[in-house]
């Protein structure tokens, strides 16, 4: 049975203080009902159910819908102050929170990027920001290694070029070119990488030029062998040496293949 940590001042608080019965039951039931990473399956039905009334998202209290974040295509709600309160900052050396950092990302919803703490002085500020980099690079490299593990064919040497381009901070060294996205989906681009490299790695192979497996004479001319009768013949230039021979209309080859 899963238990959770639930805030006893909660009572205390004027924003929950204001809800009526009904909307600190839902509030209540939403914490409990929500997975691990703070997501809701909207079964409204069931909360209906639970809870003894009608309950319509339209109708939530304003307060409630700002702690609610729709997940698009799924008709599922995310919240936020669900992970605040449960794990505070989410490390990766926890296990448990790695379950949670994963669920977060399958859903695009994980940001690494740390609050930091406008109360203190601004040369603690300035070391803050260097660990809260070095905190959330490592959590990346963490994810990037977990996810890569479901892959099939993917190589070491290929998840840290992956890492090294998308972990490339700004001149200011306050953000990393993969926080700098609109969105970004560590899966999705990983496996787009791998498969650009493979693309990448054909293209660089030099195929040998039909040409160039043919002797020369000392005068330039091809020596080419009909490919079916063996009859050698010398073709001067390469586009003659592609159309083929003159006896049986077939390929040259380099070498004589009949007697």
């Amino acid at each position: 049975m899963a238990k959770r940590f639930i805030d006893t001042k909660i009572w205390d608080k004027a924003w929950f203080r204001k809800l009526s019965t009904k909307y600190k039951l839902f509030w209540v039931y939403l914490l409990g009902k929500c997975d691990h990473a703070g997501i809701w399956d909207a079964d409204w039905e069931l909360a209906e159910f639970i809870i003894g009334e009608q309950v319509i998202f339209d109708e939530l209290p304003q307060v409630i819908k700002d702690k609610m974040k729709f997940i698009k295509g799924k008709d599922q709600y995310f919240i936020p102050s669900f992970i605040e309160f449960q794990y505070g900052e989410l490390k990766e050396h926890s296990k448990p929170h790695l379950s949670v950092i994963k669920r977060l990302n399958e859903k695009g919803l994980y940001n690494p990027i740390e609050r930091v703490n406008l109360t203190l002085k601004d040369k603690d500020k300035v070391k803050v920001k260097v660990k809260d980099k070095k905190t959330r690079e490592s959590e990346f490299r963490l994810i990037c290694k977990e996810i890569s593990k479901d892959m099939k064919g993917i190589k070491e040497n290929t998840i840290i070029s992956f890492i090294d381009y998308w972990t490339e901070s700004n001149m200011n060294g306050t953000k990393m070119k993969f926080e700098m996205q609109k969105t970004f989906d560590i899966k999705r681009r990983l496996l787009k990488w791998f498969s650009n490299e493979k693309e990448w790695t054909v293209q660089k192979e030099e195929k040998v030029p039909f040409e160039a497996t043919f002797k020369k004479t000392p005068t330039g001319l091809y020596k080419a062998y009909c490919g079916k009768c063996g009859k050698r013949e010398m073709p001067n230039d390469k586009w003659q040496l592609k159309e083929g021979s003159n006896c049986c209309r077939v390929d040259y080859t380099p070498e004589q293949n009949h007697a």
